[in-house]
């Protein structure tokens, strides 16, 4: 199961300047999806992690946890 890593999410916003609004505004998407995903509410999709990825130009396993 895909599971998005806060720390490193963090990372690349700080890289970047961006906040999570920035990025959720970027990617579509709401955040209080993330919210739902970071609380373990939500199961993280691909084609969430996907349009996350794309929006802050990032390859996908820079955002997910390892395993």
């Amino acid at each position: 199961m895909l599971q998005l890593d806060r720390r490193k999410l963090d990372i690349v916003l700080a890289r970047q300047c961006l906040s999570i609004t920035d990025a959720v505004k970027l990617a579509g998407l709401s955040n209080a999806l993330l919210t739902r995903i970071f609380s373990g509410k939500c199961t993280l999709t691909t084609k969430t992690l996907g349009k996350l990825s794309t929006a802050l130009k990032v390859d996908p396993t820079e955002l997910i946890k390892d395993e």
